[in-house]
């Protein structure tokens, strides 16, 4: 039997969808009624609206959400959603039955207290007046995570892959980047202790949306028109973010000055949806692009260590560009980041030392890639450029990129190439640059 609901943003109707009972949606009115307020990704294909409703699910490569959707009765990601009404942190839009009179003030998690169904313990007893509501059933991503409330704030408890701390002290070492070079638009992360996890730590942080701000992600922006083949991904976003009332230079210097830090904690997961916007929800307008957030995929998390700059170099990254060089093409003001501001290198030990799980050895070699990246920094904003196409000696801890520039001299390697030019197959900011789909996708699901 089909299950007839308004697709809502806040109070507004959108338009009238079918779900059968696993949540799938199989039908919806073409007809909006405010094309403008409907939700942006996808909209180039004729079948949008199913796509978003089924991207808005958890995604299956979650950690333990299959455990959690089958100890719970969920047939799956969408019937666990649609038991929710769709409802999230980041934006407005909801599912209301149609012989239903919730509001959004009803309904909505901004306002109204919810339940913390992941991480914490399940309530001994039941209040009718909190709705069975949760928003972790939009939650994105595939680590494991939960919202939460705490002292009456809106907060995301996050976990890591494995039983390292990797990821977490990562998001927290990133806080601090940013903290020191006294940048105003990032999301502060702390560490914190779960229950009953294989890891030392996870982390925390308070959400960054309201009822008057929400989040759009990049990819939403860039799936909603189609992009011509002579422009990048990078291009496009912006372009695209300019239409919509934001400050395209402002913008630019945020993607600019993300891309830095990125680059010098290695950051390798810095897809589509680890960026986005904020979006003014009464013009519709954005305003600025989001707290930088997600940062935890970096220093080698999950990943083997390189062992030589060759090998750093070849590694492959999600994002605007599979390559580091390539992404750092963008960045027109290289002395966005001053390297006097950075943490030492020992408050890189300090925090991971933290974690009794990983092993000396690892710590030493993360630490010693944290300050070859600065050194390597420190030469692009030189005008050095970076990586060359030849066999790098292997890097010891403790060595710096004088002493590999001395060893590549000895060696008869030619100097650093230009800042012009990154690498023989970098692009440059306008030029085309055609990056797989795995690169700028939405998470791959099962």
């Amino acid at each position: 039997m089909a299950l007839k609901y308004y697709l809502m943003r806040k109070n507004e109707t959108l338009t009238l969808t079918e779900f059968d009972e696993s949540g799938v949606m199989t039908k919806y009115s073409p007809n909006l009624r405010n094309y403008d307020a409907a939700p942006l990704a996808y909209r180039t294909d004729n079948k949008w609206l199913k796509r978003w409703w089924q991207e808005r699910s958890v995604p299956l490569t979650r950690d333990q959400i299959e455990v959690f959707l089958r100890s719970n009765g969920y047939s799956g990601p969408e019937e666990y959603l649609i038991s929710n009404l769709g409802l999230s942190l980041t934006d407005y839009y909801w599912i209301k039955p149609i012989d239903s009179d919730l509001t959004w003030e009803t309904v909505n998690l901004f306002d109204n207290n919810f339940h913390k169904d992941m991480f914490l313990a399940p309530a001994t007893s039941e209040n009718e007046e909190i709705p069975r509501y949760s928003p972790n059933s939009s939650l994105q991503g595939d680590i494991e995570k939960t919202w939460t409330i705490v002292n009456g704030k809106r907060c995301l408890i996050k976990g890591n892959h494995g039983r390292y701390s990797s990821e977490s002290i990562n998001e927290v070492i990133a806080s601090e980047i940013h903290k020191r070079q006294g940048y105003d638009n990032y999301t502060k992360y702390s560490l914190i202790k779960i229950k009953d996890k294989p890891y030392d730590y996870g982390c925390i942080s308070e959400m960054f949306t309201s009822q008057n701000k929400e989040l759009i992600p990049a990819w939403a922006i860039c799936s909603c028109n189609k992009k011509n083949n002579n422009i990048s991904y990078y291009e496009f976003f912006i372009e695209q973010c300019s239409q919509h009332g934001i400050d395209s230079e402002q913008l630019r210097s945020d993607l600019e000055y993300q891309i830095m830090t990125d680059f010098i904690l290695s950051g390798y997961d810095r897809h589509l949806n680890n960026i986005g916007v904020l979006r003014d929800a009464e013009t519709m307008q954005f305003i600025r692009m989001a707290p930088i957030f997600d940062s935890g995929g970096s220093l080698f998390a999950n990943k083997r260590i390189p062992l030589n700059l060759k090998e750093m170099e070849k590694m492959e990254i999600i994002g605007f560009a599979s390559k580091e060089c390539t992404t750092l093409s963008y960045v027109t003001n290289p002395n966005i980041i001053d390297l006097t501001k950075l943490p030492p290198a020992s408050f890189i030990s300090d925090i991971y030392h933290k974690d009794t799980q990983i092993e000396d050895e690892t710590i030493k070699k993360v630490v010693s890639w944290y300050e070859k990246k600065i050194d390597i920094t420190r030469n692009f904003q030189l005008g050095k450029g970076l990586y060359r196409n030849k066999i790098y000696p292997a890097i010891s801890a403790g060595e710096t990129s004088d002493s590999l520039i001395s060893k590549l001299n000895s060696k008869g390697v030619e100097g650093l190439q230009s800042f012009g030019g990154i690498l023989s197959n970098s692009v440059a900011p306008n030029a085309t640059n055609k990056i797989s789909s795995k690169n700028i996708n939405t998470p791959k699901r099962k």
